[in-house]
Formats: C-alpha cells, structure tokens, sequence
C-alpha cells in the first residue's frame, strides 16, 4: 500500500509548512504570471511562498539540520571523498568509514535526503498544479529539486522519482532505476532553464523573493547560470555509461546562447543567510570528532599546496605526528585514543560565518577541461582543455584568497608529486600518484584525466558527496587502502564504497517497493559494493 507523506513520521513537519505556507494567499494574482512585480509586492504577497524556497535551498546540501549535516557529509561522504574523517574510539567497530554503519546511521542518512527536501515542494507544487505560481518560481522549485536529487541517487543508485513528482505527496512509492532518474532530471532541468532563462533576460529592474533566496540574492540570472553548470556536472558524470546523450547535454550546458555556466567567483553558489552557522563548524569545533583525512593532506603536503593553511588548522600537539605541523588520519583506521587523534590531527578551518559551499567556479572549469581533452568533443566555447584546466586552479586560489604569485608557482611545478603517510603508529603508507600539477599535452588521455581529476577534487573540498563521486567515476585521484574493512566484502579495503546501502527504515515502510527495485536494479544486493549505473569505466589504469 502506498504510504502517504503526511501518514509518515513528518506529519508536523508537513503540517508546519502548509500553515507557514497558505496562511496568507491574498492578492496572489499580482504576481501570478511571468509579469515582473514590483519587489514591494513580490516580497509581501510571496512571504509564505518564499520560506518553502529557503527550506529547499538549505536542503541541497543540508545544513538546515546539523545532525543530518554530520550522517550525510561528516560521517558518510566526506570520510569516503578522503576530506575529511571520524575521531571516535566508540565509533570503531560500526562506522560508514569501515562499511558496517549501525541502522540508526543508515535510516538517518537515508530518510534525511529523501525527507527533509520534499514537503516544501510538495507545496509548491500544489500552487503550481492549480495554476498559482509564477512559472519562473515554479522553474526555480526544479532547479532546487534536482540539485538535491542529484545528490541523493549519487549516494544510493535507484530512487523514486517519476512517481514523486506526480506530487499527490507520496514518498513511499516505486522506484526508477538511475538511468531514469537521470533521464528525468535532465528533463525537468532543460523545462525550467528554458523558463527561468527567458525571465531572467526581462527580469532586471526587481528581484521577487529576493530576501528568500540566499545564495544568489534574487539574481536569477545567476540561477541560470547554476543550472546550466548542474546540467554539465550531470552529463559528465554519466560520460562513460551514455557518452552520446552526456555530449549532447554538455554542449548545450556550455552554450553561451542558453544562458552560461558558473565562471567567476562571483558566481559561486553558497548559502550565505543569516542564522545559518556552517555546520562544519559545528562538527570539528562543538562536536569535536572530525578531522583531516590522510589522503587530502598528503596531495596538499607534497604539493606545497598554498590552500592547505586556508582548508586546515595546524595540530595543537606542539607539532603533532613526528613533528607535522599539518597531519591527516587514514580513513578507517582503528582509533584506540580519542584524545591521541584529537590532538595530533588537523581541523578543517570552518568558521560560524563562513558560507556552506554549494558548487564552485572552479569545478565548471575542470569540467570544461574533461570535456575539452578526454572526450572528443567540440565545445561551443573558446579554448583548450589547458585553458581550462589552469583556470580551474586559478578560480580555486580566487576562491580561497591565495597570491597570483603562488598560483604561478604552483602551475609550472612538474616537480612536486602526492607526499607519503606516516603517523606515530603503524599506518604509514607510500605515496599512491606521481601525478604532477603542470599541465603536459604530450601524455595519454588517461594521465590527462588523472592530472584534471586530482586538481578538480582538491578544488571541490569539502563537498564530500562530489570528490566521491569523482573518485568512483574515474578512478581519481589515487587513495590510500582503508585500514580496517568490517564488511563481507574485501574488494572494499582498495575501492571504498561504491553505494551506501538503503536505510532499513525503507524495507519496512515500503517493502513492495523496496524489493523489487534491489532485484530489478541492484541484482538484488542493497549492499557497499554495488556499483552504480553511470561507474562503468575501466579503471585498471588507476590500479583497481
């Protein structure tokens, strides 16, 4: 039976939203068309309207909660991307950092993502069905949804979909496998590009829901440029399992005709509002279990990285590991101090104030790079593929303050290479890569990849969920061995995860459903090691 949303455990939160919602629609036909409205008007009559657009906006990647920030970045994506990793001696055995998460992580992890975004869509939506919602905000709901949505099939593979957005307020329903969730993603992101793009060509006088919008300020071209570099992340990710349609979307992504891609600083998408306080702040800072992961610290180390003062704090230990001043813990390592990993390993530098980072100029350039060199494709923009693979590190020393002249420096070096890892225990590890930071148009389209790959993760940190998903699709950059592997499954101790498993929370409240997608999409294995439909590439070059 299908299960309602408002049957759920959400029922207040449901409840809550539709009275801070429809409390108020009076005069809700000034602003129901593509009409520009006077902000005055837009700011009064959409008041309501406008707190769903900031529950989705913190929901992309969550930071409206910080207990669901820390099981979806902090305990989950970014100990996989190698950011960063756990600190907890009582954590040791079951952990998403060694594959044996405990089921209150997993039901956390998974009702999170698929929970805490749609109500407010739901909503919105509602207005939209019956005609009162003005089509760019409708536009700007989708573009929300699918960043969000994004992220979640990133993390578990198949997921409903098509039968969500028939918006009856229904979670508990069938699944779509990747494939068409991506296809219906794509879909629904080329509607509201189109829709939000026109608008935003006639938009320039006011900004509606400006006060909601706490990214962009109620600059919706800048919006448009968000979708278009959402849709180029998308076609890449899918560019080895539907190189056909993942060009096709590229291209039209980079366009400059549909609007543009994220290329300045400028441009960077961050929430930025008042109240919000990062919670990666909250997690090394009030939480106190988080910490640099090995391999990040490792690639910034042997490259004399100048972003490693701006990403981490030096160890409080007077020097810390054999006198490191910066030292990162392997990943799945059994902690037997709690005290000792606190203290002789960095933290990220995270501050209250600073911005939750949602997409970077510099992972545009990187892609523009990929596509550039290792796909074949014409792009409908100038440049070269070392065009753009410099500009993303330069966009990223933009990012984080550092000197053009470190830039310089650091562009040319052919020399510096990832270091190795040692702590005071038993874990040290040679380097992996000799991988080198100046670009070389003489080497393979595999090394290529490599050198553009290991650059675009250090410049996505701390998007945990991103750098993985790099990591599984390609093969890069290369990681240490996980130290300790407490699943069935051994090929883990090399790859890491290739999924999470669903919450078990699901295989009760939507059995049906829930079994028959592992059969149909999953060969019946709702396990780690399950890889996803758009990780198909060799990956033999990179050592797996």
């Amino acid at each position: 039976m299908t299960i309602m949303i408002k049957h759920s455990k959400i029922a207040i939160v449901v409840v809550a939203s539709a009275m801070l919602s429809w409390a108020c629609t009076d005069n809700f036909a000034t602003i129901n068309s593509n009409e520009t409205p006077t902000e005055e008007q837009a700011q009064g009559n959409m008041f309501n309207v406008g707190q769903q657009f900031t529950s989705l906006q913190t929901n992309i990647i969550i930071c409206s909660s910080t207990n669901a920030y820390q099981f979806n970045e902090s305990l989950a994506c970014q100990p996989y991307a190698r950011y960063l990793t756990i600190t907890k001696d009582d954590w040791n055995i079951q952990n998403f950092c060694v594959f044996n998460a405990p089921i209150n992580w997993l039901n956390s992890l998974f009702n999170d993502q698929m929970i805490n975004m749609y109500p407010a869509w739901f909503e919105l939506k509602k207005l939209n069905d019956k005609g009162e919602l003005a089509p760019f905000a409708w536009a700007w709901a989708e573009i929300l949804r699918v960043a969000a949505v994004q992220r979640t099939t990133d993390m578990y593979g198949p997921l409903p979909y098509s039968k969500i957005k028939e918006g009856t307020g229904a979670l508990y329903v069938a699944y779509d496998s990747q494939a068409d969730v991506y296809k219906g993603m794509f879909e629904d992101l080329n509607a509201a590009i189109v829709t939000l793009h026109n608008y935003a060509a006639g938009a320039t006088t006011t900004s509606p829901l400006k006060i909601y919008d706490a990214v962009y300020g109620g600059d919706f071209s800048k919006w448009v440029r968000f979708a278009n570099s959402l849709k180029l992340r998308m076609a890449m990710r899918i560019s080895y399992v539907d190189p056909a349609n993942a060009e096709i979307y590229a291209l039209e992504a980079l366009d400059p005709a549909n609007g543009g891609v994220i290329e300045s600083t400028a441009d960077i998408a961050k929430i930025t509002r008042e109240g919000v306080t990062n919670p990666l702040h909250i997690m090394w800072n009030d939480y106190g279990d988080t910490r640099a992961a090995a391999e990040i610290m490792t690639y910034l180390k042997g490259y004399q990285d100048p972003r490693l003062d701006k990403y981490f704090v030096p160890v409080s230990n007077n020097g810390g590991l054999n006198d490191q001043t910066y030292a990162g813990l392997r990943v799945g390592m059994v902690i037997s101090s709690e005290a000792w990993a606190k203290s002789n390993f960095s933290v990220p530098r995270a501050e209250k104030e600073d911005p939750v980072l949602l997409f970077s100029a510099a992972e545009v350039a990187f892609l523009k790079a990929e596509a550039a060199s290792c796909h074949g494709w014409t792009l409908p923009i100038a440049g070269t593929a070392e065009d753009f693979y410099n500009e993303g590190i330069r966009l990223s020393f933009d990012q984080w303050g550092v000197s053009a002249a470190a830039l310089a420096a650091y562009q040319t070096n052919d020399v510096n290479t990832q270091a190795a890892y040692s702590d005071d225990l038993s874990n040290s590890a040679g380097a992996q890569s000799s991988i080198t930071v100046k670009w070389d148009e003489n080497v393979s389209a595999e090394v290529k990849l490599e050198r553009i790959i290991t650059q675009k993760w250090i410049a996505l940190y701390p998007i945990g969920l991103e750098g993985w998903a790099e990591f599984r699709r390609t093969g890069y950059p290369r990681f240490f061995t996980i130290p300790m592997n407490r699943s069935a499954d051994a090929s883990l101790t090399r790859h890491g995860a290739s999924r999470i498993p669903y919450g078990p929370s699901e295989k009760q409240s939507n059995p049906g459903n829930y079994n028959s997608a592992v059969s149909t999409y999953l060969g019946g294995n709702d396990t780690y090691g399950v890889r996803l439909w758009w990780d198909c590439k060799d990956k033999s070059a990179a050592g797996w």
